[in-house]
């Protein structure tokens, strides 16, 4: 495979890759074996399409423990051969397969992974929300910058919020199999310029109808000027926290809920995301002639495998083996492809063009679910495609639809 432009820990060129994700709901995906395109085929082959399996979380190759690993991932199994790198769709051609098996948003529906379609009321901008069980936790935008992390009623017979609100929430993240979930403040001050004083929650439950407060534990940041929830796993919370008023620097931290143990990890300068292990972590920095970069850092150490200036990483697959990426920079909010990348090594692994690509999320350790139009005014679709075969199908509908309106929703954003 190609690797231009890449830093690796050894001197050598890498590929990167990178996308940001803006929305979060958690709930589960199911693997599923798919049919790639032919030896030597530069077209997405349509994957068979069939009736949907009962929704799970999604598998890794290996079941996270509380406790985070400190072993690096293990290498991918290299692609297969005679399958070339790029891959153009032609989203008119694609053949409609399974529903997605991660939550989505059209609208204001949440729809896919367990249960049935539940409606988040009101007309605020729904910023994430957290799928936890049978339950709804959004969250919503309030005035100019604001936000606030409410409870939605899905067993009425219309939905409702709950009688709790927790302002100034501006992150929210699950674990893997969503057992668990946490969720972080970052206070402004009214003229809407950052507060100094946050604070990280940690909770495996939602509240009763009767309870003032979320069953949680929390964790006080008196200095910080704003925190992030990245990731969860177990009683473990990955979250950045902000050291200056206007949000240049940050540090990653390591909070045990459990026992209260807070670490904090230095080599990260401004850190993004962390996989579901908490074996590795993006740390987003400067480049030159004002440009950004990604470096792909293990957690515990700082060590970095590698880095890329031409890309900006956005997430990984469960099992840590695979990050996806876009191009750094966007152009009317959608990109010209979606790639993925080996997180061990930074190798490109497959690369998906032909469409307007406006969110990637993992579906499982080896499909990424992508939502993608031909530009402003067209028809959009969910679709599903293999990284170990690059074929592709619909897993919703090819429909005109407001170009925003529909979203993926995943468990790290």
């Amino acid at each position: 495979m190609g690797r231009p432009n890449v830093k690796h820990k050894n001197g050598a060129l890498a590929v990167g890759v990178a996308a940001a994700a803006v929305l979060a709901v958690f709930s589960g995906g199911a693997l599923a074996a798919q049919r790639g395109p032919t030896a030597g085929g530069r077209g997405a082959a349509p994957l068979p399409a069939g009736p949907s399996p009962t929704a799970s979380s999604p598998k890794p190759s290996a079941t996270p423990s509380s406790t985070p690993s400190t072993k690096p991932a293990p290498k991918p199994t290299p692609s297969r051969p005679g399958i070339p790198a790029t891959v153009t769709i032609d989203l008119a051609k694609l053949q409609l397969g399974r529903a997605p098996q991660q939550p989505y948003l059209e609208g204001r529906v949440v729809k896919g992974g367990p249960g049935t379609d539940h409606t988040i009321p009101g007309k605020q901008n729904i910023l994430q929300a957290l799928q936890f069980g049978t339950q709804l936790i959004a969250l919503l935008e309030v005035g100019e910058g604001g936000s606030e992390l409410v409870t939605v009623d899905t067993n009425a017979g219309r939905p409702g919020f709950g009688p709790l609100r927790i302002p100034d929430v501006a992150s929210l993240a699950g674990s893997l199999d969503v057992t668990e979930y946490a969720f972080a403040t970052a206070p402004q001050n009214p003229d809407h310029t950052r507060a100094k004083g946050s604070a990280v929650y940690w909770s495996n439950g939602l509240p009763l109808p009767d309870e003032k407060e979320f069953p949680s534990r929390k964790l006080e940041r008196p200095n910080d000027w704003g925190s992030r929830v990245l990731a969860v796993v177990g009683d473990t919370v990955y979250f950045a926290s902000d050291t200056d008023p206007n949000g240049i620097t940050s540090a990653l931290n390591e909070w045990n809920s459990k026992t209260g143990k807070v670490t904090r990890l230095r080599s990260f300068k401004s850190p993004f995301r962390v996989d579901y292990q908490g074996r590795t972590g993006v740390d987003q920095i400067a480049g030159a002639a004002q440009t950004f970069c990604s470096a792909l850092r293990e957690v515990d150490n700082g060590k970095q495998l590698w880095r890329t200036c031409e890309y900006a990483l956005n997430g990984f697959t469960p099992d840590g083996r695979t990050v996806y990426a876009t191009p750094d920079f966007r152009g009317g909010g959608s990109d010209p492809f979606t790639a993925a990348l080996d997180a061990w090594t930074g190798e490109l692994r497959r690369k998906w063009a032909g469409a307007q690509f406006l969110h990637a999320l993992a579906e499982d350790d080896d499909h990424l679910l992508m939502v993608a139009d031909n530009g402003e005014g067209t028809k959009s679709a969910i679709i599903r495609c293999s990284i170990t075969t690059g074929g592709c199908e619909l897993a919703t509908p090819l429909t005109k639809i407001p170009r925003h309106d529909l979203r993926l929703l995943g468990a790290q954003a």
